[in-house]
């Protein structure tokens, strides 16, 4: 993609590493990215379904926390943490056979999202020039290895600018039949 498109590497990226998730990217890279693929981005609906199936179970995996299925902060197994590659912690995958749906990176949904005040607070200091209301704001989903596996997991979301980029918030695509 990035060699098509004459595009740099994302900062950071592993180039040795093919099957690590791609980070630190922007809400439109991973959408290009997705549509270069023939692809796009999960609602946010289809995200949590490909999380957790039909049943409606608190984690990927089951009803049960279990920090080991997943790579977060706190797993018993993880001495470092950091990312892993994408099909990583086969125990901890969905009903569907989906990996990593919590932990090792937040991942941009197609959601827009309006900015609650406390959102446009934390991020005035983190992007210049300051985010602002009117701007497009998406979801990121799942949490990354740097929480903690939370009881909420697959419920929970942030909201973030579209031009936000991180080293843990990445991107899942999906493929309409």
């Amino acid at each position: 993609f990035c060699r098509e498109r004459g595009r740099p590497l994302p900062d950071d990226f592993p180039a040795d590493r093919p099957n690590y998730p791609v980070v630190n990217i922007t809400y439109v890279d991973a959408q290009e990215f997705a549509r270069w693929a023939g692809k796009r981005l999960p609602t946010a609906l289809e995200w949590e379904k490909a999380a957790h199936g039909t049943d409606g179970r608190l984690f990927p995996w089951g009803n049960q926390a279990d920090s080991g299925r997943a790579n977060v902060k706190g797993n018993p197994i993880q001495q470092t943490p950091e990312l892993v590659p994408v099909d990583s912690f086969p125990d901890g995958a969905s009903p569907l056979g989906a990996r990593n749906m919590v932990g090792n990176a937040w991942e941009f949904v197609d959601q827009f999202q309006t900015p609650s005040p406390g959102a446009l607070e934390t991020f005035k200091t983190l992007l210049e020039p300051p985010p602002t209301a009117t701007e497009p704001w998406y979801t990121i989903r799942g949490g990354s290895y740097m929480e903690p596996l939370a009881d909420n997991a697959l419920w929970d979301f942030f909201t973030v600018p579209a031009r936000y980029r991180r080293t843990n918030i990445g991107f899942r695509c999906a493929k309409s039949p």
